[in-house]
């Protein structure tokens, strides 16, 4: 009994047991943020209410069009929307929060089979707004870069949220579709732009906007600038602080590992001194 209780005060007196190092996850904060926070359900909310909106004044403008590579003659064409799927009305958090957990790299393999599960739920406001789509004769045009095996997956997932399909056009435009759908969205958005007057583009990267997003932060800024007076209105962005061509732009062409990757966004930091 004596030898129990001197054990016991021991481990008292040991204090508890070290908690296990957590390695650094960069994308922990902004995961949790998309994922937990009100801020984001009211930022995104809020991005389609205001879109909704601006989609009133574009149907009354037979001269409105969102799509730069809209080509003359669009007034009699029937109006349209332009939106990326990932983080913009299907929400993939779920994924990026085991990317987190494991500390696994995005890997197309993995994602594809979270796509094919078809589990997505929507961005907060994204039902609401394809709702609005739908009572007001609108066709959403979905133009995402996830790979083209993963249509019928696709598919399923927007159907899910609300989303439809017209049986006369090809509305669900996924990268390497066709030879010359690229990465860059211009050449699927000029496609769309053929059949449909485009009132808005929506999205959560700038390349769902512009072709323009390779270059140096400045330059990227630059194309932002260049067509001011359509955000908010005509394109709307969505908040992603996870992932995006704007991580591309901070990391030098070499930096592979996630080291190199962390020390080139702290250069790109602008501290108060």
């Amino acid at each position: 009994m004596v030898r129990w209780a001197a054990l016991a005060v021991a481990c008292m007196m040991a204090g508890p047991a070290a908690a296990e190092p957590v390695p650094p996850r960069d994308g922990l904060n902004a995961v949790l943020w998309m994922q937990t926070s009100a801020e984001y359900k009211a930022a995104t909310i809020g991005a389609f209410a205001a879109a909704r909106v601006a989609l009133a004044a574009a149907l009354a403008d037979p001269d409105w069009t969102a799509a730069p590579e809209q080509g003359a003659g669009f007034r009699d064409l029937p109006p349209a929307v332009i939106l990326d799927v990932d983080d913009t009305v299907l929400d993939t958090g779920p994924y990026q929060a085991w990317l987190v957990a494991t500390g696994a790299e995005y890997g197309a393999e993995s994602f594809s089979d979270w796509v094919e599960e078809r589990g997505a739920e929507a961005v907060p406001g994204a039902v609401e707004y394809l709702a609005f789509l739908r009572e007001r004769g609108i066709v959403a045009v979905f133009v995402s870069n996830r790979a083209a095996r993963l249509e019928e997956a696709t598919r399923d997932a927007l159907a899910a949220i609300g989303a439809t399909f017209p049986k006369d056009a090809d509305t669900v435009m996924l990268k390497r579709e066709r030879k010359e759908w690229t990465v860059l969205k211009g050449s699927r958005r000029a496609e769309a732009a053929k059949r449909y007057r485009i009132l808005q583009v929506m999205g959560d990267n700038l390349g769902d906007f512009v072709d323009e997003i390779g270059g140096t932060v400045p330059e990227r800024a630059q194309a932002v600038l260049k067509r001011a007076d359509f955000w908010g209105s005509k394109w709307v962005m969505l908040p992603n602080p996870v992932y995006g061509s704007w991580e591309a732009a901070l990391a030098a062409p070499d930096a592979r590992s996630e080291d190199e990757r962390r020390a080139e966004k702290l250069r790109a930091l602008s501290p108060w001194k």
